[in-house]
């Protein structure tokens, strides 16, 4: 049977005191593939660009902690964007994987932007998507008239316009949810970091996403090339993964060779 069709097998890698679980499908140069927030390994990678990148790679989803089977811990320290990237570092560590493609929506775009950042030398490629690697949540936060976004404005707006979004979580874990959230906003030095990152690097985008006009100039400014497709944040994933799924394929192959 094709690795790309069969039931993806399951690992979990460790950071301390906290369990890492994570989601493995497919053959070929591991790619490393970051869910957003609300989301997981296994959801990911069953939406349509999860499924087109384990047709040609061996892809490998992690749970962000407070996310599907790993723990959520309520503290915030596990939760900067220097935590975040450990825990994709484990991740490879746990299958021997040195290097991989890195690709990462929303909160999985700033886990990216971190991972670029901490541990460049481990990324083949980098595919931020959904994700203002320079002023983060605070771009949807300046055109809602907001100071800033945080777990508790989110979650509300989540539970009010995407209740199936958060239907899995269980009150034990809303605190670490919530800590994960929160700390989506440590940017420190990550738009430096995505900037110097020596690996062929592609921003992915909704053209209607509050994201858009912020991730097109990041993108100009330091010459990278934009993905960009029909939809808002949401209906871009859900309704035109599999042609981001093709189009990041396609960079890859041209820019990261094997």
């Amino acid at each position: 049977m094709n690795q790309a069709t069969a039931v993806p097998t399951d690992g979990f890698a460790y950071v301390g005191p906290n369990r890492i679980h994570f989601v493995e499908q497919g053959e070929g140069r591991p790619v490393l593939l970051i869910h957003g927030a609300y989301g997981s390994g296994s959801e990911f990678l069953a939406r349509n660009i999860g499924k087109t990148l384990a047709q040609r790679y061996r892809v490998l989803a992690p749970d962000s902690l407070a996310h599907g089977d790993s723990d959520a811990p309520e503290d915030a320290a596990f939760y900067s964007a220097r935590a975040r990237a450990s825990h994709l570092a484990a991740v490879l560590d746990a299958v021997e994987i040195e290097q991989a493609h890195v690709i990462g929506y929303s909160m999985g775009g700033w886990m990216a932007s971190a991972f670029a950042t901490f541990h460049p030398d481990r990324v083949a490629s980098l595919a931020i998507g959904g994700w203002d690697v320079v002023r983060g949540m605070y771009t949807p936060a300046a055109a809602w008239g907001l100071p800033m976004v945080t777990s508790q404005i989110l979650n509300d707006m989540v539970r009010r316009d995407r209740p199936d979004l958060i239907a899995w979580l269980r009150p034990e874990n809303e605190p670490g949810l919530c800590a994960a959230i929160d700390g989506m906003n440590d940017l420190e030095g990550l738009a430096d970091g995505v900037a110097r990152c020596p690996a062929p690097t592609v921003l992915w985008i909704g053209r209607e996403d509050l994201y858009y006009d912020a991730v097109a100039g990041f993108a100009a400014v330091n010459a990278l090339p934009v993905i960009d497709l029909p939809g808002d944040h949401m209906v871009m994933l859900e309704e035109h993964g599999a042609e981001a799924g093709r189009r990041i394929i396609d960079f890859i192959e041209t820019n990261a060779g094997a």
